[in-house]
């Protein structure tokens, strides 16, 4: 990848995929800025400290990286995200609007050429089946009526993990619309399951048993650096006409569960 001058944000910096990328990214001479409710242990950037699971926390990120960022901004890699056992106000809160909010914030500071990648799920394969419901709550104006609302469906908060994700894919899309003129690329990126300090938590959530038979269909679960090669690959020059779509990382997994549940 070439080196360009101006910063890529990345959230979720602290651990997992975030990290990975990180480390990817400043090898390659990137430079950084980290956002995190916790401190990386080592990070080569600038860094900002903000809670995302709030609007007010995800403007003073968005501000704190404006600061940072004087001459514009290369790409914003929206990783940071929690997983289906945390509560489902911040399950939405974190994984679909601090990626819109966060994102629209920053778009003065995203440059022509810029390049934009979301991290959903391959869980979330078919979330078209939904794409109205997802659209209207991932744009929804009053997002603390529409996490109120999504939280007292007994069918999204049971499944809050998957919504968010396949909110993230409708979201994907809408803002490769809205980017389109600025010259801004939006792709998502959709990892199976990870080896990441979360894994056990996905466990709980999507069931020990479903979880542990990926890796023994595949011989093992993902690492962080297989999802991180392919956001960085994202946020290069070389992928310029992929804009507005998903790559799914999952090393065939889905594509195995479709043809044996055929």
């Amino acid at each position: 990848m070439a080196s360009p001058e101006l910063p890529i944000v990345i959230t979720g910096v602290s651990s997992g995929i975030g990290a990975q990328t990180a480390s990817m990214l400043a090898a390659a001479g990137y430079p950084l800025i980290g956002v995190d409710r916790n401190s990386p242990e080592a990070f080569e950037g600038a860094f900002v400290q903000a809670d995302l699971s709030t609007p007010e926390g995800v403007k003073q990120a968005g501000e704190e990286v404006a600061a940072h960022a004087p001459n514009g901004l290369q790409g914003l890699a929206n990783i940071a995200g929690v997983p289906g056992t945390a509560p489902v106000e911040v399950v939405f809160a974190v994984n679909v609007f601090a990626v819109r909010n966060l994102t629209l914030q920053l778009v003065e500071q995203l440059n022509p050429g810029a390049a934009v990648v979301n991290l959903s799920s391959s869980v979330a394969f078919d979330w078209r089946s939904r794409a109205q419901e997802c659209r209207n709550f991932a744009e929804a104006d009053d997002e603390s009526a529409a996490i109120a609302s999504a939280a007292q469906n007994p069918e999204l908060a049971e499944n809050s993990y998957l919504f968010s994700k396949q909110c993230v894919r409708a979201l994907t899309e809408s803002l490769s619309a809205t980017l389109l003129p600025r010259q801004v690329r939006v792709n998502s990126v959709s990892p199976g399951p990870v080896e990441t300090p979360i894994l056990d938590d996905f466990k709980k959530d999507h069931g020990q048993a479903m979880v542990n038979s990926a890796a023994e269909t595949l011989g093992r679960f993902g690492r962080p650096a297989d999802i991180a090669e392919v956001i960085c690959y994202l946020l290069s020059d070389g992928p310029a006409w992929i804009n507005g779509t998903d790559i799914r990382v999952d090393g065939g997994l889905i594509a195995y569960r479709s043809s044996q549940a055929g």
